[in-house]
């Protein structure tokens, strides 16, 4: 039996979690010896959609243990001691650890088992993003001081690459371990939807966090300019929250064709309602609603950038360059005018997903990593 701990900042909407929850779930399907996971989160989110996942955890048997409760600095201070606690008692082989919060957390850790002169468990890191501590340089480098020669997994080239760039920048040699293994999904059921779709029009959607990374901001700009340009011929699903929350309510309030939802569970299988998501990412990891909405056959319009135009085939037509807003009217034109042959884009996105991103190669992957690590 391997015990692994996947270590998360929170159960809320990310990418990284939801790939943290799926390896948890799907491992013991796949590999012998059986694994046990538990989920650890650094600190809580209280809101409907982590309800829902939490009790989705405990009904597949997955243990959650909650490092604090929902002050992130509060857990950053304690949970260091806490989680050395939780390894102390309940001895896990590896711990799996998702995101820069919890690469914080771990090094914080790994010093008290130092001090100590205790051993510590082996340690995965995916890295999930295609820019690092973009705001907190020497918090970045005391985190990586502490973690050396660990398994790195990069979900992208340009993941993996933003780590050992990230390395030398902080005259750090770069762990041995390295390899790149892509998010994957499952096909996404159909499932009952409240969204307040017009048949009549053309519904897009957003889904994801409300911030600067996301281009959040940009939209709202956009929507401003395609509404006035195109007499409201379009629907816009705004699904998420985060630090934009008021503008997104404001603009909602000012257009009646702007609706706005809070975080949905299980949303992946929820968008065959749309007729095209929108993503206007400065930068991703590798960004798991792009390959989920290709499975369900919902055509992405993806701004380049990193870590999102991987998730969709070369040449894309629906790629713009999200400081141009030209780039964008010209899609939205086509689109009002019918002159995407949309079936044609729907094949070959979902041809696409299907040989690069699929759940069972990921699973299999991490699950070959884990025994190779426990050997």
């Amino acid at each position: 039996m391997v015990k692994v701990f996947q270590l998360i900042r929170s159960i809320h909407l990310g990418g990284a979690e939801i790939v943290a929850f799926n390896l948890a779930e799907f491992c013991n399907n796949k590999s012998l010896p059986d694994f046990e996971f538990v989920v650890v989160e650094l600190h809580q989110t209280v809101d409907a959609y982590s309800v829902e996942i939490k009790k989705n955890l405990k009904q597949k048997k997955i243990r959650i243990i909650s490092l604090g409760g929902q002050s992130k600095s509060v857990s950053l201070l304690l949970g260091p001691f806490i989680l050395a606690y939780r390894i102390l008692r309940e001895r896990p082989d590896i711990i799996h650890s998702h995101t820069d919060l919890p690469d914080l957390l771990l090094s914080n850790t790994r010093r008290i088992f130092a001090m100590l002169h205790l051993k510590f468990p082996k340690i995965v890191r995916t890295i999930h993003n295609t820019m690092l501590w973009p705001t907190h340089d020497k918090l970045g480098k005391y985190t990586e001081q502490r973690l050396e020669n660990d398994w790195v997994v990069g979900v992208s080239d340009g993941a993996l690459e933003a780590y050992k760039n990230l390395r030398n920048k902080y005259n750090l040699g770069s762990s041995p371990h390295q390899s790149i293994i892509h998010n994957g999904c499952a096909i996404p059921r159909k499932v009952a939807h409240s969204f307040n779709i017009d048949d009549k029009k053309i519904n897009i959607a957003f889904c994801g966090r409300f911030e600067n990374q996301k281009g959040i901001d940009v939209l709202i700009q956009r929507i401003r300019l395609i509404n006035s340009k195109f007499d409201n011929s379009f629907v816009f699903h705004l699904i998420g929250s985060g630090s934009y929350q008021n503008e997104i309510l404001k603009i909602s309030q000012a257009y009646s064709n702007v609706f706005v939802y809070d975080t949905v569970p299980s949303v992946a299988d929820k968008l065959y309602a749309f007729d095209f998501l929108i993503m206007p990412s400065r930068f991703e990891g590798l960004v798991l609603i792009s390959i989920e909405a290709s499975f369900a056959r919902v055509p992405v319009i993806a701004a380049f950038a990193p870590g999102l135009s991987e998730t969709l085939p070369v040449d894309w037509p629906l790629n713009f360059q999200l400081d141009s807003e030209e780039s964008l009217l010209h899609i939205f034109s086509k689109i009002k005018n019918h002159e995407f042959d949309l079936d044609a884009l729907k094949n070959k996105a979902y041809s696409y997903v299907s040989k690069e991103f699929s759940q069972n190669a990921m699973v299999d992957s991490y699950s070959k990593l884990y025994l190779e690590i426990n050997e």
